[in-house]
């Protein structure tokens, strides 16, 4: 049964993603928008929401307003892809990505349809580059940056890389602190080095629902003249008491 259950789930969300990444991809190129949101942004959120229903997964957002309609930078932890589209079924945003992801098949031009800023993360200059372009950009729709850089073990938030806070403070951009926990993390996790469809295989097997809470803190209104190193270890202990309250 599981296997039939995985088998379906996985197929009906591939059919999801390809038929919605032809109108993505079309729809960037037109100046139309819903709510100030680009069309093709959208089409995104409603692509995402559907194959969360698909995989059986259900978004908790306590106080959405604070997510919806923000104009700035969202700062969440991250263990799994399921923070991407949880957050992305709540607000359309664009996210700070590795360059692989862009040459990876239909995902790749989505997210270069809606926006993503790619980064090359062993190379300096290609950081620097990202970093200079964050400064400039217009941050509505919301930008996304995982400050830990990648995926972290489940159990403690890695340490906060402080480039994400120097855009802010030099930029003078507001940004959100966003907790993501789930009522199975076994399931839910994207362990490193773990293969991708093993991990979606792992979800989309599983019969009971998978919940993802998205719990907005308090935002910020940084200036230049606030120290990112401080800001960045002020933020982390903020999201540890929320995601890791025992510790």
């Amino acid at each position: 049964m599981s296997f039939i259950r995985g088998y379906y789930r996985l197929s009906l969300s591939s059919l999801t993603l390809t038929f919605f990444a032809v109108l993505i991809v079309l729809t960037s190129f037109l100046p139309f928008t819903i709510k100030d949101v680009p069309l093709s942004l959208r089409l995104a959120q409603l692509m995402v929401r559907l194959i969360l229903w698909i995989l059986n997964v259900r978004v908790n957002c306590e106080e959405k307003e604070k997510i919806v309609g923000f104009d700035g930078f969202f700062f969440p932890n991250h263990v799994s892809y399921l923070e991407v589209l949880a957050l992305y079924g709540v607000m359309p945003t664009r996210f700070l990505a590795k360059a692989e992801i862009k040459g990876w098949p239909v995902v790749g031009p989505i997210a270069t349809a809606v926006g993503c800023v790619y980064v090359q993360r062993g190379d300096k200059e290609s950081r620097q580059e990202a970093r200079q372009a964050l400064t400039q950009v217009e941050t509505f729709p919301p930008i996304t940056i995982f400050p830990e850089g990648k995926r972290g073990p489940g159990h403690e938030l890695l340490p906060f890389r402080y480039g994400a806070f120097e855009i802010v403070t030099q930029g003078n951009f507001a940004f959100l602190p966003i907790a993501a926990t789930f009522n199975n993390l076994e399931i839910a996790i994207w362990h490193r080095k773990e293969n991708m469809v093993k991990a979606l295989w792992r979800l989309a097997s599983q019969p009971q629902r998978i919940e993802v809470n998205l719990r907005p803190l308090a935002p910020y209104h940084p200036t230049p003249d606030d120290d990112p190193v401080a800001l960045a270890e002020k933020v982390r202990g903020e999201l540890t008491a929320v995601i890791y309250p025992k510790q």
